[in-house]
């Protein structure tokens, strides 16, 4: 349960984390912004999915590794 919790917490800050450098990048992207990042905000989205999905289940209680 505390391991859901703690993947729950993490998955969330991961998703605001993007969703603030996404609209950072936005809003003062410029010629000078590097081609990859639009790379590490894919890999960031993903990262927060994958939290999001441990916690699920942990919470369920389907852990199948």
């Amino acid at each position: 349960m505390i391991i859901g919790v703690a993947f729950l917490i993490l998955g969330v800050w991961q998703l605001w984390m993007t969703k603030r450098s996404f609209t950072s990048l936005k809003k003062s992207g410029n010629q000078n912004t590097s081609p990859f990042v639009m790379f590490s905000l894919w890999s960031s989205l993903v990262m927060a999915i994958i939290f999001l999905a441990l916690a699920f289940n942990f919470f369920t209680g389907n852990i199948g590794f």
